[in-house]
């Protein structure tokens, strides 16, 4: 099978929409399948493992977001566009956005009758604060613009039930939706080294590690982590707080840990590679997760995937994954709750090994192998359901 897939992210940046493809990518070649992404173009080189985990990435110009530079938008104008369609004799088209190439990979889809799927990997209308425009009204355009995409497409993937059924009460739309959650490679967690993050960044022996991985902006609520960090210190003096990524709250947060005076006890390590990344995971002893914007929040099945329990605030992206008191804690979105749920965790072990447990456990599920497959199915089925019709 060929597929084509669409996105308005790729490599060099890093995001969970990003590891997403790639890791839906790796599985589906690994199938025998062929893959090719059409993303924007950086300015800054690409990682080089990045490209090999398609069979082909085309490039668009792009241009840097004003409002968020690390973050490029692709002009998808391309005269090859048509051709590739037809050279490349492509099965389907997945789009991984709604927007530019979102939107140019459903032209071609009506243009040359290819089936469209498409994922919805983000809940647009809470980053309407990125948009220079009233929040209100971004909102309203956002979700009508949505509304049209969403109908035209052939099948929708949504990462979990909870985004099924929010984008069945949200759009009218209640057929044609399947779940399939993003993919994580659990063997490379077995295999890491689990005392290079200590090493790499100088944490004591003696200090217990809280991770949070993720981007470092305001819909991701990371400032409710460094407010829980703050108020465990004050029972347990020997923690140490890791942020690994990077993103337009990084200075707020460098100053909210000045003001506390923290500087000694909180590490950023700025975006890392994925194969660092694992082994960020595999150092710590506990993750912390504030976002309420998630539709699946990979990075808690990343985290799982090392055994880590997890304690997240309560919300579309948490509430697939965490069972109360099974493999973490869910807790109201403040930083007193936050705080006293990781608490009672770091203070009884067998509780943390309890959750340790059950955290690898629940991994096992979200393994590429298992994801790609359910999403070949539903590539068969759907390319199956457009002959019929034609």
């Amino acid at each position: 099978m060929n597929i084509a897939m669409f996105t308005d992210s790729y490599i060099p940046y890093i995001s969970g929409v990003v590891r997403s493809i790639q890791r839906f990518s790796r599985g589906l070649m690994a199938l025998g399948h062929n893959v090719y992404i059409f993303a924007p173009r950086y300015k800054q080189n690409v990682l080089s493992d990045g490209e090999k985990d398609a069979t082909q990435v085309f490039r668009f110009y792009s241009l840097p977001a004003p409002t968020c530079p690390a973050y490029a938008l692709p002009i998808p104008i391309s005269l090859r566009a048509d051709k590739l369609m037809r050279s490349l004799k492509i099965d389907i088209i997945h789009t991984h956005s709604p927007f530019l190439t979102g939107k140019l990979g459903e032209v071609l889809a009506r243009r040359h009758d290819i089936p469209l799927i498409f994922t919805h990997h983000t809940l647009y209308q809470e980053y309407s604060h990125y948009v220079p425009l009233p929040q209100k009204f971004t909102k309203q355009i956002i979700t009508g613009y949505l509304r049209q995409y969403l109908r035209s497409c052939d099948h929708i993937i949504a990462p979990t039930e909870m985004i099924r059924k929010y984008v069945g009460d949200l759009y009218k739309i209640n057929h044609h939706i399947s779940v399939i959650p993003s993919g994580i490679d659990v063997t490379a967690y077995q295999h890491a080294d689990r005392q290079w993050l200590r090493n790499r960044w100088q944490i004591p022996a003696d200090k217990t590690i809280i991770l949070y991985l993720g981007r470092l902006s305001t819909e991701k609520n990371v400032r409710l982590i460094v407010e829980a960090f703050r108020l465990l210190k004050t029972q347990r003096p020997h923690l140490h707080l890791v942020l690994v990524g990077d993103g337009p709250d990084r200075n707020h947060l460098q100053h909210m840990i000045q003001t506390y005076k923290l500087e000694e006890d909180v590490t950023f390590t700025g975006a890392v590679p994925a194969e660092d990344a694992v082994k960020c995971y595999c150092g710590a002893q506990l993750f912390l997760f504030g976002s309420t914007t998630e539709t699946q929040g990979l990075v808690l099945a990343e985290a799982m995937a090392a055994g880590l329990p997890v304690i997240a605030v309560e919300a579309t992206g948490s509430s697939d994954i965490i069972i109360n008191g099974h493999n973490g804690f869910l807790t109201e979105n403040n930083a007193e709750a936050l705080a006293n749920h990781a608490e009672t965790v770091l203070a009884n072990p067998d509780l943390w090994h309890h959750m340790h447990e059950n955290a690898l456990a629940t991994a096992q599920r979200y393994s590429i192998e298992a994801t790609a497959q359910q999403l070949l199915d539903l590539y068969t089925q759907v390319i199956r359901e457009n002959m019929q019709v034609s």
